[in-house]
């Protein structure tokens, strides 16, 4: 990967330090066993190939939304071990060519953050005006004669109470503001010297030698200056019954990220290597996303769609994900795609259906990574990791335990240990200890060491498909086509370098015409069949793509590489074709 862009040709693989591996037997995974897993990306014969890992929160925490509530930004929660770990794991990252980028949480800190505790304090505390405060709505009537305390500022929501979002502090006799918990009081992006604070938190990361930063909703940090009230929606999941458009996707947001961008810019200055910054842009709606990236390479490198992550299983659903993402990104922005995450329920379990669930994955997988931007797979998703169901003694997760008994709304069922071998508990923490949260119980027969012994599995393919990507400038850089958008519940589109390329990355989201031969160095078909049909031979489209004499097949699901597919191919159910064309 070059030091520039090396964000665009990497495969970013998302740990979840709890549930990674656990070193010192308390049944917590830490950074040391992330450090001892290593050799597992890169480096060794049975290595995934992955060049860039996102972890995420390890900061100092009370742990109420676990590691999302921060005390302490510059340094490591005794549970995940020390900064000297933290070193040690980045040194050896760095020795196996493996970039890191972590979370940083940013909207909010923890209740037990020195800096809340100075501010709660007293009104004329320094630390006073970094968080966001309110006298509250006067009382009338009764309600004033009986002396009761002043009515809340306006209808604001928090996520994870399912409550109104304003928190009262008896000590200064005002509100304060938390849109999850109570205990995850905000900080005030108005305020100068609480910016210069946070920013310094970045370059402390960034000296050490971290490769950048998963930005939690960004989309968050300003709220309207007058307080005002969010209309009513008629949306439950995930805004609420409110449209929040005076606490989210605020304008100012904009002058936020391309200050973060001048932190970043200021160490890629230095030589030549970019910090790349990568934002949670919590909402559905791609223009929103793409907005924090369009701003003429000044913001953010990457921001999430969380449209696409949240398409059911149908080849034309996803198709105008896609095709809304890349019109949103258009020639400024660089899209990425992800299916899974530490929020949201892991897509093996999601397309689930009896009997083709294993080859929905590897549909799923080779979209995932033969689309025209940066993937992000999430810790298991290699091996199909499924969704486990915590019954409620065992509840780890707030909002799961708050939400209970709709326990569909929790997080602990996508956040279980990863399923290393066939060992209690799946190698994941010795056998005598009791691990943070339960592992799946299917982890005898699906881990890492099972799958890896088996050159057919799930965990195979995805290596395959990761190398191919690597070894295809096509695949990491090239322009993208569309021949088929779903039709017959088949997905298939042509990447290819247009002239003028010179091995160069084109424009983002760009889907113009290929022409000719399909520009410098050929061009590389997939097609993508996500359903039960049988196609006697390849539609007519595709069909007509191949020369005489058959194609090469770069990867398939059902033929050997090598192979020379016809135009004549009987398309299989759930089958994938990579095809190289000349």
């Amino acid at each position: 990967m070059s030091n520039s862009a090396w964000w665009k040709d990497a495969v970013f693989y998302q740990i979840y330090p709890r549930s990674f591996q656990d070193s010192n037997g308390d049944g917590i995974g830490d950074l040391p066993g992330i450090t001892s897993r290593l050799p597992y990306f890169s480096g060794s014969e049975d290595s995934l190939g992955i060049e860039a890992l996102w972890i995420s929160p390890f900061y100092p925490s009370p742990m109420v939304d676990f590691g999302y509530d921060i005390s302490d930004y510059t340094d490591v929660d005794k549970l995940f071990g020390s900064l000297e770990d933290f070193k040690t794991l980045l040194a050896e990252a760095k020795r196996l060519n493996i970039k890191v980028i972590i979370d940083l949480v940013i909207n909010h800190t923890s209740d037990q953050h020195p800096w809340f505790l100075e501010a709660r304090s007293s009104i004329d505390n320094p630390k006073r005006n970094w968080y966001i405060w309110h006298p509250g709505q006067p009382r009338t009537g009764p309600a004033k004669a009986a002396g009761k305390r002043p009515k809340r500022p306006n209808n604001w929501i928090s996520m994870f109470e399912l409550r109104n979002a304003w928190w009262w502090e008896p000590t200064t006799k005002e509100y304060y503001y938390g849109s999850f918990t109570r205990n995850q009081p905000e900080v005030d992006w108005r305020n100068p010297e609480l910016k210069r604070a946070m920013y310094n938190v970045m370059r402390f990361w960034l000296d050490l030698g971290a490769d950048g930063y998963r930005i939690d909703v960004v989309n968050w940090f300003i709220k309207d200056d007058q307080f005002r009230n969010n209309p009513f929606s008629f949306n439950v999941d995930p805004d609420l019954f409110q449209k929040h458009i005076y606490d989210r996707n605020r304008p100012e947001t904009h002058d936020i990220c391309r200050e973060m961008r001048q932190v970043t810019e200021e160490y890629t200055a230095r030589d030549g290597r970019d910090r790349i910054l990568v934002g949670e842009v919590f909402d559905h709606d791609p223009s929103n996303a793409a907005a924090y990236q369009n701003h003429h390479n000044q913001e953010l490198h990457l921001a999430f769609n969380f449209d696409f992550l949240a398409q059911p299983w149908s080849a034309s659903r996803f198709y105008n994900s896609i095709r809304k993402w890349y019109d949103a990104i258009g020639n400024e922005g660089w899209p990425n795609f992800t299916l899974s995450n530490h929020d949201r329920r892991r897509h093996y379990g999601r397309y689930r259906k009896p009997g083709c669930t294993v080859a929905r994955a590897r549909v799923a997988a080779a979209m995932l990574l033969t689309l025209r931007g940066t993937p992000f797979l999430y810790y298991g998703e290699e091996i199909g990791m499924n969704n486990l169901r915590i019954h409620h003694r065992e509840l780890q997760d707030p909002l799961g335990i708050r939400m209970w008994p709709l326990w569909w709304y929790g997080r602990d069922p996508e956040r279980t240990p990863m399923q290393w071998d066939s060992t209690p508990h799946a190698g994941f923490c010795p056998p005598e200890v009791r691990p943070w949260l339960r592992v799946h119980h299917n982890y005898v027969r699906k881990n890492v060491a099972a799958q890896q012994r088996d050159p057919k599995s799930l965990w195979h393919w995805y290596r395959s498909l990761i190398a191919l990507r690597k070894s295809e400038q096509l695949l990491r850089s090239g322009e993208i086509e569309f021949l088929r958008k779903g039709g017959g519940n088949v997905l298939a589109y042509r990447r290819w370098l247009g002239a003028g390329h010179a091995g160069q990355p084109g424009h983002a989201g760009h889907a113009g015409q290929p022409g000719g031969a399909g520009g410098a160095g050929g061009s590389i078909l997939v097609v993508l069949n996500f359903g039960l049909r049988l196609f006697g031979q390849l539609p007519k489209e595709l069909a007509a793509l191949l020369p005489a004499e058959g194609a090469e097949l770069l990867l398939g699901t059902h033929a050997q590489p090598g192979t020379r597919i016809q135009a004549g191919h009987g398309l299989a159910p759930h089958e994938v074709l990579v095809l190289r064309l000349e």
